[in-house]
């Protein structure tokens, strides 16, 4: 697909708003360069060094991006699966780090909608973006959509190995049944799994804690986690400690969970 500047740029306000800052190298612009396009929130996560918070808005999700992404594994020639891809920021980034397939998931019908727009701008053939709820995916074209808690009679499906890397950042924390959907991720992954989260830390360094937050409307929410709980929870579920890695990051409110599952052996046995 091929636009004129300006026909692209046209295109991109019409789209708006952003979430995410997609480049197009070809054209030298970018989804979110001017400030009328762009999601206008508190993108906290980003504000990483001497950014300030406008600043952290307009380039998100760059800046935590270029502070996990030495983290990560070697992509090339890997299957990845991104749960909660938005504008398809890390989706993208992903194929360009030489995986050989990205499938992406998200429950915004809008975001999926740009993210399809972007790929197909950008020529990516190796992507695949699906609105659906990640507990609701069993890996193949005809996954449920939706989320999980308007489908009715369904049940959760639990497939093996099915990606090499399942990567999530700040993702986690608002989905309904974070704890089971990383027993899913893990289950899922031949070999990575790549969980960015916020980090809250509790008075003691050991202590494990769980905090839920809500907006006043109820329609958003979040659990937060200590890094002791999501350390003993990946053991007690079968991933040995040697076998996790910490990244953490702006200022410690940030934190990178990066998983070898190619020695999980469940935990759940004689629960």
């Amino acid at each position: 697909m091929h636009y004129t500047k300006e026909q692209l740029e046209v295109e991109i306000a019409k789209r708006a708003p952003w979430y995410q800052s997609i480049d197009f190298p070809e054209y030298g612009i970018s989804t979110t360069d001017k400030p009328e396009n762009m999601l206008d929130d508190d993108a906290w996560d980003n504000k990483i060094g001497d950014l300030s918070i406008q600043e952290a808005t307009r380039l998100r999700p760059k800046p935590k991006w270029n502070a996990i992404r030495d983290k990560l594994p070697n992509v090339t020639g890997m299957d990845v699966l991104e749960i909660g891809c938005n504008c398809g920021f890390f989706s993208f980034g992903f194929a360009r780090d030489g995986a050989k397939s990205v499938t992406g998931l998200d429950v915004a019908s809008k975001w999926l909608s740009n993210a399809n727009w972007c790929k197909e701008v950008l020529g990516y053939s190796n992507i695949r973006f699906y609105n659906c709820d990640f507990m609701l995916f069993d890996g193949s074209d005809s996954a449920g959509h939706g989320g999980l808690l308007s489908n009715k009679n369904q049940s959760v499906p639990l497939p093996d190995n099915l990606f090499d890397l399942i990567f999530s950042s700040t993702v986690l924390d608002h989905l309904f049944f974070p704890l089971f959907a990383i027993y899913k991720m893990i289950r899922m992954s031949r070999r990575w799994v790549v969980i960015d989260v916020p980090l809250i830390e509790p008075r003691f360094k050991d202590e494990s804690l769980l905090k839920f937050s809500y907006s006043e409307d109820l329609n958003h929410h979040g659990f937060n986690g200590s890094k002791s709980l999501f350390l003993g929870y990946f053991q007690r579920l079968g991933v040995p400690e040697s076998d996790i890695r910490c990244h953490e990051y702006n200022d410690y409110m940030n934190i990178t969970y990066v998983i070898d599952t190619s020695n999980f052996s469940s935990g759940l046995v004689g629960v």
